[in-house]
């Protein structure tokens, strides 16, 4: 199937900065080392550029500064304001991973699903998922292969909820969702009492998780339901592989959760925060909006303010990293000491 690049700019008419004199057609999506005759790519940097002239896709899309020093080529060419988002956009609407399943029926046969769950328009259920109580499921949502969704769960419209995935008890995904494999939304928090032998002893978590519009949630990663009330992720919050957010915690939009990151229980993650890799928050911790928290930073303290945080406790960045020049000079002058304690035994 064939696409019109003029009907691209029209569908895209906020990204595009400038559209091109004549229309072109497109078949697929493809880098710049892999494209054919037939594709659209994306080039943001020169470099990336083809090196001959029968080396040509049938559109490029790219920067306006790019567009004007190829423009003397026969190519159709589309600048827009931002590549990447412009790829990200586009490339959702034409080449989308498929996640219908369809070569199999609209409800998979194994599947087991209870008499009083609701589902909306086009709702797909995969092979051998169970589907409980009570639960309701909105227009368009897929739930694919091998899915635990409990009781009185609910789940909106356009969601990709993918195979492995456990949607405790009466908790609550807004629309757009999209859950990766081995996702566990839900599961019981980690809450014990200790008795006078120093015996634990079970808290129960009679809270939910509630996940608003355009969250993604990554690879075997889980979020525990709340103590009482709700576990909160906010809108557009993407969350990597293998990350632990507890009980009672509150993740504001925008964030982003990199995979390995552990959030303990009730903590307070603001807008647009960034905790990249194995970052880890101890907790009743809070982040302030837009802070950034690298080099694996161990969240002790709370983060008062926006910028870029390292270290444990967590240091403004340009503190962090003076402090680790430091420890660098320190060791270079014990070194030092050494090597002159050992020249004057020797001399005596």
């Amino acid at each position: 199937m064939t696409h019109s690049v003029h009907q691209l700019c029209d569908q895209f008419a906020d990204l595009v900065i400038s559209k091109p004199s004549f229309d072109a057609e497109f078949a697929s999506i493809d880098s710049p080392a892999k494209m054919q005759p037939e594709s659209l790519v994306f080039v943001s940097e020169l470099s990336q550029m083809f090196s001959s002239e029968e080396q040509q896709p049938a559109v490029v899309v790219t920067t306006e500064k790019i567009a004007a020093e190829i423009s003397n080529r026969n190519i159709c060419v589309v600048s827009v304001s931002n590549v990447r988002l412009a790829q990200a956009l586009i490339k959702q609407h034409y080449s989308d991973y498929d996640a219908s399943d369809s070569e199999w029926d609209t409800v998979h046969a194994s599947a087991v699903i209870h008499p009083s769950a609701t589902f909306g328009k086009n709702v797909r259920i995969g092979a051998n998922t169970v589907i409980g109580k009570n639960v309701q499921i909105g227009d368009n949502t897929m739930i694919r292969a091998n899915c635990v969704i409990e009781h009185d769960a609910k789940i909106g419209d356009n969601c990709i909820i993918n195979n492995l995935v456990n949607i405790g008890m009466g908790c609550k995904l807004h629309n757009r969702i999209i859950l990766r494999p081995g996702v566990v939304i839900g599961s019981e928090g980690f809450g014990f009492a200790q008795d006078e032998k120093r015996r634990y002893h079970r808290i129960p978590h009679s809270g939910i998780v509630e996940l608003h519009d355009d969250v993604q949630v990554g690879v075997n990663s889980n979020i525990d339901r709340a103590t009482y009330g709700k576990t909160v992720i906010s809108r557009g919050v993407k969350i990597d592989a293998q990350c632990h957010v507890a009980h009672n915690c509150f993740v504001d939009e925008d964030a982003l959760i990199i995979a390995q990151t552990g959030i303990s229980g009730s903590c307070h993650i603001g807008k647009r925060v960034i905790c990249s890799g194995q970052t880890g928050i101890i907790d009743h911790r809070t982040v302030a909006d837009d802070a950034i928290l690298v080099h694996r930073c161990g969240v002790t303290e709370d983060i008062p303010t926006a910028g870029m945080w390292a270290g444990t406790p967590p240091k403004p960045f340009k503190e962090y990293v003076r402090n680790l020049n430091l420890a660098k000079k320190v060791a270079k002058l014990e070194k030092k000491i050494e090597q002159l304690l050992a020249e004057r035994e020797t001399k005596t």
